[in-house]
């Protein structure tokens, strides 16, 4: 796993009103660990990638109160609730809709702890 330096407060914060949304406080505090994350099993963002892949990808408007905060480097983004408790993520292809409650299969803090695999795809 690759680590960055932190972000900003004042990044972070830009983030959020640039996208009109609030981050959950895990991206939160994870971005004040690293701005963004490699990982083998997936990309996370960094404050300018999130506003980058979710004005590309037009989340809000293909699934509003969402975030993408990543991808699994294989064509699905890793969605949160664009709300500050939020602790659960799901993956979502490319052409997603808006996403289904049922499909949301693991805390995003575990999931970062995890070194089992792929814990999120139920395929």
């Amino acid at each position: 796993m690759e680590l960055y330096d932190p972000a900003t407060v004042g990044e972070i914060q830009q983030v959020e009103q640039e996208l009109q949304i609030v981050l959950p406080k895990v991206y939160r505090e994870l971005l004040c660990v690293s701005n963004g994350v490699l990982g083998n099993l997936a990309t996370l963002y960094s404050t300018e990638d999130l506003v980058e892949m979710n004005k590309t990808y037009e989340v809000q408007i293909f699934a509003p109160g969402y975030v993408s905060v990543g991808n699994d480097n294989g064509g699905y983004h890793l969605l949160m609730k664009a709300e500050q408790e939020a602790v659960h993520f799901q993956l979502v292809s490319d052409g997603y809709g808006v996403p289904n409650e049922n499909d949301v299969t693991d805390y995003f803090l575990s999931w970062l702890n995890s070194d089992e695999g792929n814990p999120w795809r139920n395929e």
